[in-house]
């Protein structure tokens, strides 16, 4: 069994895969991740790991990691794809396991991914397995936050389901702003994409993206754990 582990800023995801079957999930935060490994490895046998962290945290932290042979995910470890961003010792590690999880699925399309997450990021590969880069923009809680902290009296408002176009008071124009304008910027970038690549294939992944899968239900994939999938195979890759 493999042990992925994503560590984010405050939260991480645990996941454990069967080759390339994904077997059990869990998120826990990040102070907690030692205990999260420990409970995984009492359930599965775990043979290899796989750690990817935006923070200072590495498997040599993690003493529960220490009998199991452990790939520190960087942008030095070889990948499946090319990687052609510019400055690739800046480029976020889970937009680039995002780009890797979208080659080994949609290997005979040019596909994107649209991860909602802190930052909503989009990322493209093309058909030759090429990670050509993408945009990054405010994610759903950052705007929504941004509107309280920079404005004398706009209320945090808090995110939901079925928005309607047209808010009737101030909370629900919020929701309108926040939420219909991620849909309109979606919408605006999918277009723009699939103007370049007619056989385009679209991949929501990220906490957020329940949020907006179905408005977009008849032209996107959802894959919620699509960064942990790309993980696993560079760890594949590289065994």
């Amino acid at each position: 069994m493999n042990l992925v582990i994503d560590i984010g800023n405050t939260a991480a995801k645990l996941g454990v895969f069967d080759c390339t079957e994904l077997k059990s999930v869990q998120s826990v935060k990040s102070n907690t991740i030692e205990a999260g490994v420990t409970d995984l490895k009492s359930q599965f046998k775990i043979d290899k790991c796989v750690v990817s962290s935006v923070t200072e945290l590495r498997s040599g932290g993690i003493s529960a990691l220490k009998q199991i042979k452990t790939l520190d995910f960087n942008h030095k470890t070889p990948i499946p794809i090319k990687n052609k961003y510019e400055t690739p010792e800046t480029l976020g590690l889970d937009r680039l396991a995002n780009a890797v999880a979208l080659f080994k699925h949609y290997p005979n399309s040019p596909a994107l991914a649209i991860d909602f997450g802190t930052c909503i990021k989009y990322d493209l590969v093309n058909v030759k397995g090429e990670y050509l880069g993408g945009s990054i923009s405010p994610g759903m809680q950052m705007r929504y936050k941004a509107l309280n902290e920079f404005t004398a009296k706009l209320p945090l408002a808090a995110p939901t389901d079925n928005v309607q176009l047209t808010g009737t008071n101030t909370e629900t124009s919020i929701k309108s702003g926040v939420q219909r304008g991620i849909c309109a910027e979606i919408n605006g970038i999918i277009e723009e994409y699939r103007a370049q690549y007619s056989e385009l294939q679209v991949v929501f992944t990220g906490g957020d993206h329940k949020y907006f899968a179905k408005a977009f239900k008849n032209s996107i994939f959802a894959r919620p754990n699509l960064t942990l999938e790309g993980l696993n195979e560079v760890l594949l890759f590289n065994d």
